[in-house]
């Protein structure tokens, strides 16, 4: 058995982990089996061998998603282990699958203050569902934040001003199935008077 192995998708960032806010280090014990393993969606989040791994995502300052993962016990045979019915499923992928974007999310001009931002995902693999959430730049895209509650296809916004001249938002898109995430390209939001 070999205790504590540690990868990082993010170089950044420490074993201590400074620069992860305290609310995003919750973590989630994640059982990856041999062909599990092998997946490259699996490998991109650091879950890169059998075993047991203590696992958490986070988004970063620039609005990134970043994985930590530590593997706490390698099995012999893991394949022989697994469970395919563990809630991990939404976290590791058990199988390739693949989420692609067919309609990108487009400008919205506003003279009300009302605008919607929409984007048309699909996914492989059978029953595979998939999961939304917006994000806003103030700052010409060089950082994004999540849109609060904002987790569908569609995000339509209210009572914008011509303060939020400019802003831009995106949509990361994930799976059930622990796919690859995919980021929409950017859209902007332009007060029109």
């Amino acid at each position: 058995m070999s205790l504590y192995g540690r990868t990082d998708s993010n170089a950044n960032v420490t074993k201590a982990g400074r620069g992860i806010a305290a609310s995003s280090q919750s973590k989630t014990v994640v059982f990856i089996d041999e062909t599990e393993a092998a997946l490259e969606s699996n490998k991109k989040r650091g879950l890169n061998a059998p075993g047991w791994w203590s696992y958490f995502t986070y988004t970063d300052s620039s609005g990134a998603t970043r994985h930590k993962a530590e593997h706490l016990v390698t099995l012999a045979n893991a394949d022989l282990n697994a469970n395919e019915t563990q809630s991990d499923d939404a976290i590791a992928g058990d199988v390739a699958t693949a989420i692609t974007i067919g309609t990108q999310p487009a400008d919205q001009d506003t003279s009300s203050g009302a605008a919607t931002f929409t984007v048309a995902a699909t996914t492989t693999g059978s029953g595979v569902t998939l999961t939304y959430q917006w994000q806003k730049s103030t700052d010409a895209g060089l950082n994004f934040v999540n849109v609060a509650n904002a987790t569908s296809a569609s995000l339509a916004l209210t009572g914008q001003l011509a303060a939020n001249n400019g802003d831009q938002y995106r949509v990361r898109v994930n799976n059930s199935m622990g796919a690859d995430e995919v980021i929409s390209s950017v859209a902007t939001l332009t007060f029109v008077d």
